[in-house]
């Protein structure tokens, strides 16, 4: 398992970063995706891959027991600043096998990967602070 992430192209300050066009390989691999953003944002938009758990980066210190220390995750969030956090506080509880998604599910979706359509779409809105779900008759 040592290095499982050796292979991703970023490495930034001894974080390794998972760039979207690598992430499907490495799903393929074993790991799994750990998305650290709000139950609101996941409903938003998920990705689209079976190998994704939720884990809400408010709840992470509470809960983070629940992640497997031997499989290799990968973090991600909407655009990749709370997936560092998040890789930073599980590197300081022991967790070896960790990688942040470079750009988050933007970057994901600009990628043309997989994503899934949660309850509050369709959405309207310039910006993530001004979403709300359209109305419907």
């Amino acid at each position: 398992m040592r290095g499982f992430f050796d292979r991703c192209k970023l490495h930034i300050d001894g974080i390794n970063y998972v760039l979207p066009s690598e992430a499907m390989d490495l799903l393929k691999n074993g790991a799994c995706i750990v998305d650290v953003r709000t139950e609101f944002e996941t409903e938003i938009k998920s990705f689209g891959v079976e190998r994704v758990a939720y884990l809400p980066h408010e709840e992470l210190a509470e809960r983070y027991q629940v992640l497997d220390r031997e499989s290799p995750l990968i973090l991600a969030d909407a655009v990749g600043l709370h997936s560092k956090e998040a890789l930073l506080f599980l590197r300081s509880k022991g967790f070896e096998h960790i990688a942040s998604l470079a750009g988050g599910i933007a970057d994901w979706e600009k990628d043309g990967l997989p994503v899934g359509k949660g309850k509050y779409q369709p959405l309207n809105g310039p910006c993530p602070c001004m979403i709300k779900p359209r109305e419907t008759r």
